[in-house]
């Protein structure tokens, strides 16, 4: 037993980057063959270890966890501590991850299209540089010490910038690159080196079975009371990029070309999660204190906003590969601001969601690649519709295990401004369907495309199935399905109606009237798309301008007309008003030359009346 232990903790990282080292030698043409094959076939070994991975520990981990180091490199400043350890570590949230990222780009790998419309030696050396990033990723979230952790942080960062490179270079190409990925990329690299000296510097190791113990963390913040604010925020925002939060989520409108498929899955099947596996693991760290979980939640829901509306202003121009990284980050968004309301004991409860989420984005991306190139037939066009109901049935289902943490949310909190944030998720949750609908209706109602490619149809039927059949053992209690994944449909169906049942009400109808929006706005037909291109960043600000319009004449109008409602309203009253001043003003005078008469009221007040009666009948006259 402790033999099959040993090679599973050993294959699961040395694979990938054996597939790795081949893949680079068929590239260089010492080995024959295509550059496709290496990468499918590691990406493929990957997923097998990881699915018997989780097959083999998942009744072990409950009671403990495992490690192994492989290989001691270097230490810093000649010192034996610390040193860079390059070891596996198997727990529910590495071993989750491991195994997510897997599958997802094996289903990518499966379904994108083989080879693009570009020059064989660009389609040549992406390949290897998406496994390079595959390896970055899988050695980040089975990482044993934050030294390891930001050793592969940096060769994702490395891999994804020489992805983008070769993605982005053509001969014939008139417009200049702007590589942005270069800037936001070395920015994540510098936060995140910042916090691991801070960490460093106020914890006494940097292995993460010490550093994220509430004991020490209590320690440190007894000892330096801004330690963990500072390394709170500044993980935090060394994960904005990787993300895709605002401002980072600028990054797809960068170019006016559209992104090719593998850059698209690099940033949302490799960069994404790793973003939220670094979140979910030093959530003792991010979540210790109320000032930095405030900020992670306010920042997080500003993110969601704008990604949102800037997805659905993109739908009126068909962009769906933004259009997907936008509503990815408006996911991502939502998922970080619950994980702000709902304190460190969430991960586990989040994982269905991120899970199923990311499993159909991995599906919606490589059908999004084929539609952009035009390679999905008619005869196709059917068995699409199916399997994308399914899927987005999947996903719609796995929002659900959002309403728990936000209904405790809701009891806890104490501040107004926390309770608009967590009523702000409902429409950024109807924004997604609503977004995601949209996708389903543009590529099932399309009628011109090229008819002369092959389609796997059997392996979207078998991914399909896999991602329901996943999507059921996560939500329903089985007696195989590890413990630590599941999120019965009990815990957020009855009960948490009748726990806030008006929450749970308008969580439904957002939904709903998403999907009724998306069916009423979808289009009838698409037809051959233009030739012309221009700017994307030009393309965003006209959709905002249409936008802003159909705000204009939706609400902006109204007010208009309840405001000229109030102006003859006041001006009715001001008139009315004057008219019986001036019929009882000679009434009020004699009155009070009466009242002179017998003594009863001092001159000098006498005076000041008469003054004043006069200046308000000048102003009645004006008025009138």
């Amino acid at each position: 037993m402790d033999k099959a232990i040993t090679v599973l903790l050993q294959l699961s990282l040395v694979t990938p980057f054996v597939m790795l080292l081949i893949a680079a030698l068929v590239t260089c043409g010492v080995l024959r063959g295509k550059p496709h094959w290496p990468v499918v076939a590691g990406v493929t070994l990957t997923s097998i270890v990881a699915v018997t991975c989780l097959c083999f520990f998942s009744s072990r981990l409950e009671q403990q966890t495992y490690s192994l180091t492989l290989l001691n490199w270097l230490a810093l400043a000649g010192k034996s501590t610390p040193q860079l350890q390059i070891g596996v570590l198997f727990d529910s949230v590495s071993l989750t991850w491991y195994g997510l990222i897997s599958l997802c780009s094996l289903f990518f790998l499966l379904l994108s299209p083989r080879t693009a419309d570009r020059l064989d030696s660009e389609s040549r050396y992406a390949w290897p540089l998406y496994l390079l990033g595959f390896c970055a990723a899988t050695g980040i979230v089975l990482s044993t010490n934050f030294l390891e952790l930001f050793f592969f942080w940096l060769i994702l960062s490395l891999g994804l910038n020489l992805l983008h490179e070769v993605n982005f270079q053509t001969e014939s190409a008139v417009e200049p690159v702007s590589r942005h990925w270069w800037g936001w990329n070395t920015f994540s690299d510098a936060l995140l080196l910042l916090a691991l000296f801070l960490i460093h510097t106020n914890f006494s190791s940097l292995d993460f079975m010490k550093t994220l113990q509430p004991a020490a963390i209590q320690a440190v913040q007894a000892h330096n009371r801004v330690a963990l604010p500072g390394i709170g925020v500044t993980l935090f925002l060394a994960v904005v990029p990787r993300l895709g939060l605002f401002p980072a989520s600028a990054l797809v409108i960068s170019n006016t070309r559209p992104w090719p498929g593998r850059s698209l899955a690099a940033l949302n099947l490799l960069a994404m999660p790793v973003g939220l596996f670094l979140l979910m693991r030093c959530a003792p760290l991010l979540l210790a204190v109320d000032a930095t979980r405030n900020l992670i939640t306010q920042l997080a829901i500003i993110s969601a906003v704008l990604t949102g509306f800037s997805a659905i202003t993109l739908m009126r121009v068909s962009d769906w590969s933004r259009c997907l990284c936008w509503l990815t980050a408006t996911l991502t968004g939502i998922i970080v601001a619950t994980l702000g309301f709902s304190g460190s004991e969430l991960p586990a409860v989040l994982l269905p969601l991120i899970i199923v989420q990311i499993c159909v984005l991995s599906v919606l991306l490589s059908l999004a690649c084929r539609q952009q190139q035009q390679r999905l037939s008619e005869t196709i066009l059917p068995t699409i519709r199916v399997c994308l109901l399914l899927l987005l049935a999947a996903a719609f289902i796995s929002l659900g295990t959002l309403l728990p943490p936000l209904i405790t949310a809701r009891e806890s909190v104490t501040e107004l401004r926390n309770d608009v944030l967590i009523w702000l998720i409902l429409p950024l949750v109807g924004v997604y369907v609503f977004g995601l609908t949209r996708f389903y209706f543009s590529l099932s109602r399309q009628t011109t495309t090229k008819s002369h490619y092959h389609f796997p149809t059997l392996l979207l039927w078998s991914i399909t199935g896999l991602i329901c059949l996943l999507t059921m053992a996560m939500l329903c209690p089985l007696p195989l399905v590890p413990g630590y994944w599941q999120m019965p449909l009990k815990n957020f169906g009855p009960e948490s109606f009748e726990r806030d049942w008006f929450f749970c009400s308008l969580y439904c109808l957002a939904v709903l009237v998403a999907l009724i929006l998306a069916w009423m706005t979808a289009p009838q037909t698409r037809g051959t798309t233009s030739q012309h291109a221009t700017s994307s960043l030009l393309q965003l600000g006209e959709s905002h301008y249409h936008a802003n319009q159909i705000l204009n004449r939706v609400i902006l109008q109204t007010v208009n007309y309840l405001v000229q409602c109030v102006a003859f309203l006041d001006d009715w009253l001001v008139t009315a008003l004057s008219r019986r001043m001036l019929e009882k003003l000679p009434g009020y005078w004699g009155h009070l030359l009466s009242q002179m008469q017998n003594g009863q009221t001092a001159f000098p007040t006498l005076v000041l009346i008469f003054t004043m009666s006069i200046l308000i009948f000048v102003l009645m006259v004006l008025q009138i």
